[in-house]
């Protein structure tokens, strides 16, 4: 009687859940009938199957054990793809994955009816987690987002985890999975074969995760070895084994016909051709070099690069309007939703993603010591360096970064360095983040120039929580009721962000205003670091009558995904310039250029490569024929293997690295 009770408990308790879950996927998601009508019969059904107390024949259960591994990978694909994407030999190889995952569960158990009811939960969990890191961000978890998850857990709090029909519906076959689970009938009575039944299954899990590293592999099962589009990888490689495959990839591999002797070769090829003269420039007096002040905006973009979308009023009035002493253009990063310490590693360095680990952050795993960057260069020429972000230090190990870097001094808000801030959000707002660079200007050691370099956090994602200081100023006209019955959320969630980047827009005019009447030379430099992940872009497909599905098929869609704007603007006279195509890493060489300044044999090497290769990002490339490309084998040949042999001895091998062709290193640096 007790057992029959606690079945009829554990039936009720899993049939409640999930009406739950139902009547959070209607606000998510949107009430649909036909979904809406399934989920409470799966759900009624599934109470009842639990408390129906019948066993599958013993002879019968190995035969549903077989078949149960092949329905959770099914399951675990579902989340974000179809399983039919795999091809049957790839799908197989990620069968023998969740078989011996359940053989290992089943095995310590020792009866497997326990192993196939507990073995659905670990695919389940890594399912969920990876299903809203994509909607997050928009590409699925690595090995080393490991690193990041003190990172993570800081601002998980302006984050909502939304419900959608297809989250719902894949949980729900995990549920079903585990009730089938829990009317198998087999055991293990022997401790003996327990115990060696455990020590045969690690092993063959161990054999397994090594294999799916090698190359072997990846020839026989014909997987996708193409690393910078993870979530194409993850699509046509199966979920397990791309993420298993990555872990090969910890460690930044050595570039053909890598050697010190021939990144020097590379180095001294380009004082040849410029002459000796890379490095060196009339501007010699230190009252002559400009302020430099550099906002890397979070999340900042102009979702119109889609196409042309009607709002209630423009979201960026004055960035458009600015024409006079201005460069700017459109710049091409290689992360979207996410990640924002890779722009900045490639702004600050030169270095580029594409030659690193897909999905990596080099902020967290391979800056460990001191690295030539701009702020070390611009230190060797007499200017105050500061870094500023208005949030905790320690994400994306900035803390530690920063001094790697040259800056002289750090600012945080979790260190009491914007004590008077205004929030939004519950973040520091971007005017009193650049009411900080202000600060900073006016406190500055007379006579000597300033470099600041600030990254925001105003425009964080969240964007689909309510707020009571924040209200939809920008809407869309275009959405019709129709549009909004089915996507109000995330319609909202993006007039949210639309009105987040007026908001920027207006601070940045107030920056602007303040340096327009100061006699010292000052440029200003503010670009986004990424665009807002694919469920604020994708309204404004929608808007546009877009299939959000196949928008990134090709290379020439896939591309605008990843462009920001960028805008440098000084108060004093400065060729205008229009910038149709520019990467992160070229910018700052741009920057150093528009400021007169001497620029290093790196800049001057990169500029060089910029002629042959306009844009190059962890996703694409742009040749000189105006035409964008996806890689291929393109970076093991030519100058952009010479690229690579170079970042390796800039970023990798430091006790070789190149001297006096690099940036400098600061003395804090060393310390």
């Amino acid at each position: 009687m007790t057992k029959s009770k606690t079945r009829r408990g554990v039936a009720l308790g899993a049939a409640l859940l999930m009406i739950i879950l139902e009547i959070l996927a209607v606000k998510g998601d949107g009430f649909q009938v036909a979904k809406a009508g399934l989920a409470l019969l799966l759900a009624i059904l599934a109470g009842g199957f639990i408390a129906w107390d019948f066993k599958i024949p013993k002879k019968l259960s190995p035969i549903v054990f077989l078949a149960l591994p092949a329905a959770a990978l099914c399951c675990m694909e579902f989340f974000t793809h179809v399983p039919w994407d795999l091809t049957p030999l790839i799908f197989f190889l990620n069968y023998l994955f969740y078989l011996v995952l359940y053989l290992i569960i089943t095995a310590v158990s020792g009866n497997m009816r326990w192993g196939a009811m507990l073995t659905p939960v670990f695919p389940a969990l890594a399912g969920t987690v990876n299903y809203f890191v994509v909607s997050f961000r928009s590409s699925p978890i690595v090995p080393w987002d490991l690193y990041s998850l003190r990172t993570a857990a800081s601002v998980a709090d302006n984050y909502t985890l939304d419900v959608s029909w297809r989250l719902y519906f894949v949980l729900m076959g995990f549920l079903w999975l585990a009730i089938l689970g829990e009317k198998m009938h087999f055991s293990f009575g022997n401790v003996k074969k327990r115990l060696l039944s455990v020590a045969v299954s690690l092993v063959l899990m161990f054999a397994f995760v090594s294999y799916v590293q090698t190359e072997n592999c990846e020839k026989i099962f014909g997987l996708d070895d193409i690393l910078f589009t993870p979530n194409v990888l993850y699509r046509n490689n199966g979920f397990m084994v791309a993420y298993l495959a990555n872990l090969q990839y910890l460690h930044i591999e050595k570039p053909q016909g890598y050697s010190t002797d021939a990144a020097q070769k590379i180095a001294e090829e380009t004082s040849v051709s410029s002459g000796g003269e890379e490095n060196h420039t009339d501007k010699t007096d230190m009252e002559d070099q400009p302020n430099i002040l550099v906002i890397m905006n979070e999340a900042f973009s102009d979702l119109s690069v889609y196409g042309d979308f009607n709002t209630t009023e423009d979201y960026m009035p004055f960035w458009r309007s600015l024409k006079k002493n201005t460069v700017r253009g459109n710049l091409y990063v290689s992360v979207k939703g996410g990640n924002t310490a890779n722009t900045e590693f490639e702004f600050l360095t030169g270095n580029m993603m594409a030659f690193l680990p897909t999905g990596s952050v080099p902020y967290q795993q391979f800056l460990n010591g001191a690295m030539p960057s701009l702020a070390s260069q611009l230190g060797k020429l007499g200017y105050q360096t500061a870094a500023l972000h208005p949030y905790y230090s320690t994400g994306w190990n900035r803390d530690k970064v920063y001094p790697y870097l040259g800056f002289d001094s750090e600012y945080f808000r979790d260190t009491g360095d914007f004590p008077d801030a205004t929030l939004l959000r519950g973040w520091v707002d971007d005017e009193s983040a650049f009411d900080k660079l202000i600060e900073l200007y006016e406190e500055k050691e007379e006579g000597s120039p300033l470099f600041a370099f600030e990254v925001t956090m105003q425009n964080h994602g969240g964007y689909s929580k309510e707020y009571e200081d924040l209200t939809n100023e920008i809407q869309f006209s275009d959405a019709g009721e129709d549009l909004r019955s089915v996507h109000q959320v995330q319609i909202e969630a993006t007039e949210k962000y639309l009105t987040l980047i007026k908001k920027t827009d207006e601070a940045f005019e107030n920056l602007i205003d303040y340096f327009q009447d100061e006699d010292e030379k000052t440029i200003i430099l503010m670009f986004g670091d990424h665009q807002p992940a694919e469920y604020i872009t994708n309204s404004v497909l929608r808007v546009l009558g877009e299939d959000t599905a196949t928008r990134n098929d090709t290379t020439d869609k896939l591309k605008t995904s990843y462009e920001v704007p960028f805008v440098m603007w000084a108060n004093y006279d400065i060729e205008e310039k229009e910038v149709d195509a520019i990467s992160t890493n070229y910018l700052s060489g741009l920057l150093m250029d528009t400021a007169g300044l001497e620029k290093t044999g790196y800049q001057s090497w990169l500029e060089k490569l910029q002629q042959q290769y306009p844009v190059v990002t962890a996703n694409f490339y742009q040749g000189t024929d105006g035409t964008f490309q996806q890689w291929s084998n393109e970076k093991q040949s030519g100058i952009l293997n010479d690229y690579a042999i170079l970042q390796y001895n800039n970023l990798v091998d430091k006790k070789h690295r190149i001297k006096n062709f690099f940036a400098d290193i600061s003395e804090k640096a060393l310390e």
